[in-house]
Formats: structure tokens, C-alpha cells, sequence
């Protein structure tokens, strides 16, 4: 099949996918709180609970990835999904939504592991971190549709219309799955060069490399969470300028996500833009902090916005030095486990990350942004050591492509 059609296909589906998602991570709170009469509290720690409990399926599920092929157990994780979306519909209390939870975020995190395990085995090395960036660019957009379907959800705050919006989302799931199935397959691991299902996990400086940069996905909590507690409490900005913050960072994505991850392929460039990422958030958590020192409500808007300008930097310089370290990184013949652990330590990080900013920011004030700060230039100081320690082993993806590339060179 012709490499473009390939492309369109899976953005398609990561499109159908994202409208899905904007729509329910736009409702969920309010629809398992007025409509299914779950008490926050309890809806907290339910999903708190069933997220990290969810981790625990990643690297599994992507060992079976290697064994099956990527496309057939990601189709299969999209349609676990779905009946898990569909099961929303039915919970009623903290066990029920317990349950439900954790098997919605065990297939949830894991099928972000074999998506990039599926567009590695379909397109070349050159090709491979431009899909990803494409896939980002209009999940985001198409999310912000979700987002715009959901105002009118919530708008009506009728029961019929918010189960009809979560069984909406379970049919964007299962359109999302058919779509994939209609990509290529990828050839499953011949048996004789599979290596052991805890490869990744016995494979020190990935984990480590993987672990301290996930310290960086703690920039969506702080957008999320931390940026509208900190905006109400304690600014003179009005509280609109959340939103505008959100809107300013999806803008900012769809436009120069492809441009920036062009520039972390490599190993060195992928360890640079970590850096880069690091420094950004740094940046952005002190002009955060400044916002609280302006009696005027213009000038307080005005730094908000400045920090949104360094928080997109250092998002779009995020997710390209983890695309670019991951796929370099990871062991030929094993990817999908590799990619398992990639996606549990970001899981990690952001089932934490709205827990630990809010106690941080709310807190502590000023000093707790100045702590997040130190936390994202402390996540990357090892990084360098540890991408030079690992590229030193030649089973690494990024050593296996460059011999590769070398042997048809004329």
C-alpha cells in the first residue's frame, strides 16, 4: 500500500479517536458526579486508584504486541476501550466505577505504546517521529472538536443527553478500531529473535531515561490543574484566561508540533530538546509566579500569557525529545514492550501530576512553583550520561537503523 494512503489512514483514526476523547475528558467529572450521584471524593479516588492500578497492563500488553502485531492487539485494546466507555453507562457507586476505571486505563495507557510500536513497524526511520508529530496535530484539533461538542452537553444537563455523549464516544472507539484495521499489518516478532517479556523492564538506563523525563508530562497537570487554581487564588486575573491558556497551547500545537519534532530524530537532538523542554517549564513556573505580584488584572493576563508562550515551548519540546529517545533507544525485536514502559512512566507521572502541582501550588505559593521548576531542570540533568551509557549497546533501534542505512549506501 501506497506509504500517503497509510498516513491518511492513521490519522484518520487518531482523529476519529481524539473527537471521542475531547468529548469525554470534557463531561466525565460532571456526568459521574450530577448525573451518575458518584461523590467527588469518591470519584477521585476511584479513578486515582484504577489509573495507577492500570499502569501495571502496559509493558504486558505490549510484549503481546511483538507476538500478535501491533495493529491486531491495538485494535483490540481501541474495542476494550470502547465496552469499557460503554460500561460508564451502568456504574453506580465507588466499586462499580473502581472496576470500570481500571480497565478503562489499563487499555487506555497501553494503546498509546503500541500506536507508536505500529507506526515504527509501517514507516522508515526518517518518516517515523513526523507521523507521530502529524498524529498529535490532529488529535489536537479534532479533541478541541470533542471539547466544542461537550459545551453543548453540559449546556443541556440532560441525563439522556450525557449518556448519549459517553455511547457517542464508545462508537468513535469502535469506528477508531475498524479504521485501524484497514492500515497494514506489521510482521509479529519471529519466535527465534523474540527476547524475554521483561527485557525493558531488566533494561536499567531506558527505564531510567524514561522515568526522569516523564517528570516532564507534569506540564499538562500544571496547565489543567495548577495554572486556573493559581489564576483564582491568588491573581488579579480573571479566570476566563484558563481558558485562553488551553486555546493558546492547542493553537500553538497543531502549528509547530511537526516543525519542532523534525529536530529530536537523533539521539544527541532528542537529549538537546529535552533540555530545551526543562528549561522552558522552568521559565514558564517563574512567570507563573510573577503573576501574583500585580494589583492589575491587564498586566496579570499579560504574564499569564508570557508563561503560556514558555509552556508551549517546553511542551512541543517534550513530546518530540520522547519520541525521538524512545524509538532510538528501545532494543530491535522488542518494541512493544519498550514502548509499554514508555507509556506507564508518563502514565505515572500524569496520574500523579494534578495531586502534586495543586499541593505544590495551592500550598506553598510562589516557593511551590519555584520547587516545579527545580523538578523539571533536576529531570533532565542525567539524561545525557544515561543516552550516551545506552547508545553504547549495539542491540539499541537508533544503532540497528544507522547500520542499516550504512550498509546500502553506494
Amino acid at each position: 500500500m501506497d506509504k500517503r494512503r497509510i498516513v491518511r489512514r492513521l490519522l484518520t483514526g487518531q482523529g476519529v479517536n481524539g473527537f471521542g476523547d475531547g468529548l469525554w475528558f470534557s463531561i466525565w467529572a460532571i456526568y459521574l458526579t450530577q448525573i451518575r450521584h458518584i461523590p467527588a471524593g469518591n470519584m477521585g479516588l476511584a479513578m486515582g486508584i484504577g489509573g495507577l492500578v492500570g499502569l501495571l497492563a502496559a509493558v504486558p500488553i505490549g510484549v503481546a504486541a511483538e507476538r500478535r502485531g501491533p495493529r491486531e492487539v491495538l485494535c483490540a485494546v481501541i474495542v476494550l476501550r470502547g465496552l469499557a466507555m460503554v460500561a460508564y453507562v451502568f456504574v453506580g457507586g465507588f466499586w462499580s466505577l473502581l472496576v470500570v476505571t481500571t480497565f478503562f486505563s489499563a487499555v487506555q495507557s497501553s494503546g498509546v505504546g503500541v500506536r507508536v510500536t505500529l507506526v515504527y513497524g509501517l514507516m522508515p526511520a526518517e518518516d517515523r517521529v513526523r507521523v507521530l508529530a502529524q498524529g498529535r496535530v490532529v488529535q489536537h484539533i479534532a479533541y478541541a472538536a470533542g471539547a466544542g461538542g461537550a459545551m453543548l452537553v453540559l449546556a443541556s444537563g440532560e441525563p439522556a443527553v450525557f449518556v448519549a455523549a459517553v455511547l457517542i464516544d464508545a462508537l468513535a472507539l469502535f469506528l477508531t478500531a475498524a479504521l485501524t484495521m484497514i492500515v497494514p499489518p506489521v510482521a509479529p516478532v519471529p519466535r527465534e529473535r523474540r527476547s524475554s517479556g521483561m527485557q525493558a523492564l531488566r533494561d536499567l538506563p531506558y527505564v531510567a531515561i524514561m522515568g526522569t523525563t516523564a517528570v516532564l508530562s507534569l506540564c499538562w497537570a500544571l496547565l489543567a490543574t495548577g495554572l486556573p487554581l493559581w489564576i483564582a487564588q491568588d491573581t488579579r486575573a480573571p479566570l476566563w484566561s484558563a481558558g485562553l491558556a488551553v486555546v493558546v497551547s492547542s493553537v500553538a500545537i497543531a502549528v509547530f508540533q511537526v516543525r519542532v519534532s523534525r529536530r529530536a530524530v537523533g539521539i544527541p537532538e532528542a537529549v538537546r530538546a529535552s533540555r530545551i523542554s526543562a528549561l522552558a517549564l522552568a521559565a514558564c513556573c517563574a512567570i507563573f509566579a510573577v503573576a501574583a505580584w500585580t494589583a492589575s488584572p491587564v498586566l496579570a493576563t499579560c504574564v499569564i500569557i508570557a508563561g503560556m508562550g514558555a509552556h508551549v515551548v517546553g511542551e512541543l519540546y517534550y513530546v518530540s525529545s520522547r519520541w525521538g529517545l524512545s524509538l532510538g533507544l528501545m532494543a530491535k525485536n522488542a518494541e512493544g514492550q519498550y514502548q509499554g514502559v514508555t507509556a506507564s512512566t508518563e502514565a505515572a507521572a500524569v496520574a500523579m501530576g494534578p495531586a502534586l502541582v495543586t499541593a505544590l501550588v495551592t500550598g506553598l505559593s510562589q516557593a511551590g512553583w519555584m520547587i516545579l521548576a527545580a523538578l523539571f531542570l533536576l529531570s533532565t540533568a542525567p539524561v545525557a550520561a544515561l543516552a550516551r551509557r545506552a547508545a553504547r549497546d549495539g542491540f539499541r533501534a537508533g544503532a540497528v537503523d544507522h547500520r542499516s542505512a550504512q550498509s546500502v549506501k553506494p
